[in-house]
């Protein structure tokens, strides 16, 4: 049970996900879905330093999570804050490691994510809007990560911008489904600011942003007709979320992020 711990506090599936956008970006520059040492070391890294960030992310949130989720790892003793610590220094030095094996770009791209899951755990999360964009620029920069291993990243742009757009959507949609949690503790969120109505706007903004630049990959030949096919899906249900009850937002957002990447891997699958 301890050595499970030790796996469930890094969160695998989101470093899974975090791994299939660097396949994704790689895939981009290449033309098609294929292995080599590069990529499976950008993977690697990719996985190492997600799984830095959730554990500090955790050191951080410790005290709460006392109270919320007290069965998780560090609050329940399973795992000690000082060995936590120097798990997460392992992991962030190893994926550092693994990246600077690819090239000096690469490289430069996980120092930089590094720093920012360090400092959204630290302080940017309890900052108005800006923990939102971390974490969206987070999960962009996965996409332009993968292309910088085997070419140019800006081929990866649009479907980073993408990537973007609709999870700055989610990450604010999620806030005014815990307005009540936030405004009791006192977080600056963006509903609490400006209220549930502005903050879904906003939302929707950038859910109809996202649709709006979503044929960009197929136009510039990023990916295939099948891409085309099954992004609309994605698109159909980021304007669900954005004009339907606001208790189904977030829900519908993370299926159509989730349709996304299918259409991703879908629109390179037949270049392979």
């Amino acid at each position: 049970m301890i050595m499970l711990s030790y796996l469930t506090i890094l969160r695998p599936l989101n470093g899974l996900m975090s791994v299939l956008a660097v396949v994704i970006g790689s895939g981009i520059v290449t033309g098609g879905l294929s292995f080599s040492i590069p990529l499976l070391l950008g993977a690697l890294s990719v996985f190492l330093i997600s799984g830095g960030g959730m554990i500090v992310n955790d050191i951080f949130d410790i005290e709460i999570d006392k109270i919320n989720k007290p069965q998780r790892p560090l609050p329940s003793g399973k795992i000690t804050k000082k060995i936590a610590s120097i798990y997460a220094a392992v992991l962030f030095l190893a994926g550092l490691g693994c990246a600077a094996l690819i090239n000096q770009h690469a490289l430069i791209i996980a120092v930089v994510a590094s720093v920012l899951l360090i400092g959204y755990a630290a302080q940017m999360k309890k900052m108005l809007v800006v923990g939102h964009v971390v974490v969206s620029a987070m999960v962009a920069i996965t996409f332009l990560f993968g292309a910088v291993i085997v070419g140019d990243p800006l081929r990866a742009l649009p479907v980073a911008l993408l990537a973007f757009l609709s999870n700055m959507g989610r990450e604010i949609f999620k806030t005014i489904d815990d307005i009540l949690g936030d405004s009791q503790a006192g977080v600056d969120s963006l509903p609490v600011k400006i209220g549930v109505i502005k903050s879904r706007w906003v939302a929707a903004t950038f859910l109809f942003l996202a649709v709006l630049i979503s044929p960009i990959p197929y136009i510039y030949g990023l990916f295939n007709e099948v891409y085309l096919f099954i992004v609309i899906i994605a698109d159909i249900l980021f304007l669900l979320a954005a004009i339907l009850s606001i208790k189904y937002a977030s829900k519908l957002t993370k299926l159509g992020m989730s349709i996304s990447l299918l259409a991703f891997v879908a629109g390179l699958g037949l270049h392979i």
